[in-house]
This record gives C-alpha cells, sequence and structure tokens, in this order.
C-alpha cells in the first residue's frame, strides 16, 4: 500500500521534462519501459504516485475522485498500447477464473457473469476465453470504455456512479472486477454488487497497494458475508485476489 508517509525520491530530470499535464495526471508519453521510475515522486513540488509505469496520480488510487477515475479510464483507452501489459492482465483474468471455479464447481452453462469495470472489453474477453460457459455482460462508468467494449460486439453498458444498477436483485452467478478494486469502490457501489448477485454467488477481484483489512471492512458493510483471500503467483506478495460470497438463505454466516 503507498501512502503518503511512505518515503518519496526525485524523478530524473530527463523524465520530469518530457511529461505531458493531462487533467490532474501526468504522463511519460515516451513509455521507456527501460528507465527505473520510483513509486512516489515529487513534480513541481507537489508528490504523485505512479501507476501503470507511466501515469503519475496526485493521490493514491484509492483516494481519487469518480471524475478522476473516469479520466483515467479515458487516458487508459487513448495509450491502450502502452499502458495496459497485455501479458499481465491475461495471467490475472486467468487466476480470478480459477479462483471463481473453485468456490462454484456446481455451476452450469449458461451461467450469468458481470464484468464490473470492464474497461476496453479486454477482461471480458479473457474472461469468456478462459471460461467458454459464461454469458456475461459488461458495466463501466467510462463512456469511452464502453464505445470500445461495443466496438468488439460485447455486451457493454454505461453506468452511472452512485446509481442503481439496471439489473433485478440476483441477476448474476458471478460478479468479476478485475484492475478495479484498486480504488475506492464506496459502499453503495458494493452494495448494489450485492444486490444483484444471487444467493451462493460469488464476487471475485484483484486488488493491490490497499490495506486489506479495510476492502474486507467495506465487503461486510456492504452485505457480503464471507471472503477468501489467496497470494497470485508470479506478482508482488501485496496483489492478491479476493472471492466473497452472499449466503443461501438459511445458510449460517461466516464471519470475514
Amino acid at each position: 500500500m503507498l501512502d503518503r508517509g511512505t518515503p518519496f525520491a526525485t524523478l530524473p530530470l530527463e523524465i520530469e521534462g518530457r511529461l505531458r499535464h493531462i487533467g490532474d495526471f501526468y504522463l511519460d508519453a515516451q513509455f521507456n519501459k527501460t528507465e527505473e521510475r520510483p513509486p512516489i515522486v515529487k513534480i513541481k513540488d507537489q508528490i504523485y504516485y505512479r501507476f501503470m509505469d507511466f501515469l503519475y496520480l496526485p493521490q493514491p488510487p484509492e483516494s481519487l475522485s469518480t471524475e478522476q477515475i473516469i479520466e483515467i479510464c479515458d487516458l487508459r483507452m487513448e495509450y491502450m498500447d502502452h499502458l495496459v501489459v497485455a501479458a499481465h492482465n491475461e495471467h490475472i483474468v486467468a487466476e480470478a477464473v480459477r479462483c471463481a471455479q473453485a468456490g462454484n464447481d456446481r455451476l452450469v452453462p449458461p451461467i450469468k457473469a458481470l464484468d464490473f469495470g470492464c474497461g476496453s472489453g479486454l477482461s471480458s474477453t479473457l474472461l469468456q476465453k478462459y471460461w467458454p460457459g459464461l454469458s456475461l455482460i459488461g458495466v463501466d462508468i467510462s463512456e469511452k470504455a464502453v464505445a470500445r467494449s461495443r466496438e468488439q460486439h460485447l455486451d457493454a453498458r454505461l453506468i452511472k456512479p452512485d446509481q442503481r444498477l439496471p439489473f433485478d436483485d440476483a441477476t448474476f452467478d458471478l460478479i468479476f472486477a478485475i484492475f478495479v478494486m484498486h480504488f475506492n469502490v464506496g459502499i453503495g457501489a458494493l452494495a448494489e454488487l450485492r444486490r444483484v448477485l444471487q444467493p451462493g454467488g460469488s464476487f471475485v477481484f484483484n486488488v493491490y497497494q490497499r490495506d486489506i483489512d479495510e476492502v474486507q471492512a467495506q465487503l461486510q458493510d456492504a452485505g457480503f458475508n464471507s471472503s477468501n483471500i489467496e497470494e497470485i503467483s508470479g506478482v508482488s506478495k501485496t496483489h492478491r485476489m479476493v472471492r466473497c460470497s452472499v449466503s443461501v438463505p438459511g445458510e449460517r454466516l461466516l464471519q470475514m
């Protein structure tokens, strides 16, 4: 977890000199993967946090506003080939599917699944690759992301922050959130995910650079009642896969 108490470094002048100031963020559009960049740096006498290697944020990801998150989503669409590491995304999706299948071995197709924060559609495409039995719908708060997903003939829908999801109660057997929960998804949004998830279903997501106890507390406040946390092979130990569930009526609740 990166916070304001973590020591910062001075960004090398050759990198700072080429940064592009876009909205609240800075972008190193040279995208040189061989250069080392500290996780927290000072740019023009202000502290910034590295994100997706080439973006610098004025707050840690979990402290960004909804408007800033949308701005990041839009930047990711514009610089997709540089900011998104396809192999890393595929590894995380494969682990998410493995985690979901371990907790839902009785599900049979068609399995109704929601890709919460579907972005460009990459996560939806990979989820269907690793679990062909999924009947998948994606949602995102970025218009550009939803448009990109639809260009790939995916079922993607634009949602408004802090508003009711456009689905009936207990619609989905599974909910995935791939590279979403490093942002601070509010209690209201989590409660909506709880509402549209079938009793006995699972919400599966990866999370990193966040206090896992804080995430668990939010899940519990939103109505999820049990969780399983796993380390992910091949990545930092701070990067976890989480599967939380909603109890079947009459089932004894498990403490988180």
